[in-house]
């Protein structure tokens, strides 16, 4: 929290604690608890806040408050006793709450700091498991790579026996077609291995790249045409991993184009979008009786695709065989929450409801407890209620038993610190049904006879007075 905040926070605190005193040097000598009472929870509340969300220097308010506060009360009225009460009082108020706040804060950080280290924890599980795929898939690539190895091995011999059979009987030309299955195994093979290792590049690909694989294919008399002829702007501002999958799906759909196709041209065309680029490999006069394949080359480009949000699509339309791959421009975020995150999520609910729970039920209680007060209050006034009519005829030496029918139901039940006669008791009653109204009939008897009536005014700031 910054120090400005902290600062009304304090200013707040402070605000309350002078308020109650205030009320405090106002009511001390009279009948206040009840304005007392209805500050004591701004003070609670606001040092609360504080601690909880100040920052910590504020350790110095609930620590001079109270003393301030006493010597205030104790230059106001001079009285010990009621500087002490109000020390206990104002320190009790300030410094409960401010320690239950930084109690909560300090278990507030603890907990943010238990999910950050899952979420770091995770991310490096995350990162050790990347590790392991990876050196699985050095191994299988170097596996691959001997895989191949020996089968190029096999077609080289097969067309080296080709090359000195000049005649081409049949034999030769049934080498022939051995030597072409031989080479495009070991073609599905080096697609595998290219597949396998899936380090990210540490460059974005260029068009220079994509220039070379076309280069290659028509120095081997492949017709193959680049749209546009530089496709290298349209590689520009992508992610390296895109770049690097669009090369692989170029070089995968001319491989089948080669494998698959007959001796029609190739086309590889590209169109860029600004959230997405498209590159479309064709093979025209496709061969309706292609050679051999595994499958496994296409499967694994599509997984790649599909990861990272893009769409792969191949098949015939009409003569031609087609190859088309649409990738977004950047590599997406990742999609959903991770564990750490959903977790939090439901802690973070759980804590939230049960806030709510209990600031609820909270003012409930609260809102319970003033209505019953007033309730009580209110029936304590309506049924003790002594008419002035009645009162002014009460006559010195009445007897209880003659006046009983004419007095109220119950007598009055707060005190007036007024002591009565010697050898009398006395009751009170209210003098009028105003809640508000503090004044009260006092009736005194002795062995049964009325032997004092009078009217006790009492202001807020005085316990009582006798008045007529």
């Amino acid at each position: 929290m910054t120090d400005r905040a902290t600062l009304a926070l304090s200013s707040v605190m402070l605000v309350a604690a002078a308020l109650w005193v205030i009320a405090y040097l106002l009511t001390s000598d009279g009948d206040g608890v009840v304005v007392l009472a209805l500050l004591a929870p701004a003070v609670l509340g606001a040092a609360g806040v504080a601690g909880r969300w100040g920052r910590r220097h504020t350790v110095w308010l609930p620590a001079v408050v109270p003393a301030a506060a006493a010597l205030v009360v104790l230059l106001a009225t001079g009285g010990l006793d009621s500087a002490t009460g109000a020390f206990i009082a104002i320190g009790v108020l300030l410094w409960t709450p401010w320690l239950a706040g930084r109690w909560l804060r300090a278990r507030a950080a603890l907990g943010q700091a238990g999910w950050q280290a899952a979420a770091r924890w995770e991310d490096q599980a995350r990162e050790a498991e990347d590790d392991a795929r990876r050196r699985e898939r050095d191994r299988l690539a170097a596996r691959m790579h001997d895989l191949v190895g020996h089968d190029l091995a096999r077609a080289a011999l097969t067309l080296g026996g080709l090359e000195l059979d000049t005649a081409l009987p049949a034999p030769a030309q049934r080498a022939v077609a051995r030597a072409r299955q031989q080479v495009s195994t070991a073609a599905e093979h080096l697609a595998e291995a290219v597949t396998a290792i899936d380090a990210t590049p540490t460059a974005t690909p260029t068009g220079a790249e994509l220039d070379d694989l076309v280069t290659d294919l028509r120095a081997d008399g492949s017709d193959v045409a680049l749209v546009p002829a530089d496709p290298s702007p349209l590689l520009d501002g992508t992610d390296p991993a895109i770049a690097a999958l669009l090369v692989r799906v170029v070089r995968e759909g001319l491989t089948n184009a080669v494998k698959h196709g007959g001796d029609g041209p190739i086309e590889v065309s590209f169109a860029r979008w600004p959230a997405q680029i498209v590159v479309v490999v064709r093979s025209h006069g496709a061969n309706q009786h292609p050679a051999p394949g595994s499958g496994h080359g296409l499967a694994a480009l599509r997984r790649d695709v599909d990861e990272i949000g893009g769409a792969l699509e191949h098949g015939r339309s009409h003569d031609d065989y087609l190859l088309a791959v649409r990738l977004p421009v950047h590599h997406p975020a990742p999609a959903g929450p991770t564990q750490v995150d959903h977790a939090h999520r439901l802690a973070l609910g759980d804590v939230r409801r049960s806030r709510t729970t209990a600031v609820r039920g909270t003012a409930a209680v609260i809102a319970v407890s003033i209505l019953l007060v007033v309730a009580y209050r209110a029936a304590d006034v309506a049924t003790s209620v002594l008419p002035t009519d009645t009162f002014t005829a009460l006559a010195l030496g009445d007897t209880r038993t003659a006046v009983a029918d004419a007095l109220p139901l119950r007598t009055r039940t707060d005190a007036t610190g007024i002591p009565a006669p010697a050898g009398s008791w006395c009751e009170h009653y209210s003098s009028s049904p105003d809640l508000l109204s503090a004044d009260l009939y006092r009736l005194c008897w002795v062995d049964g006879h009325l032997t004092s009536k009078d009217l006790l005014r009492r202001p807020a700031a005085d316990p009582g007075t006798i008045g007529t």
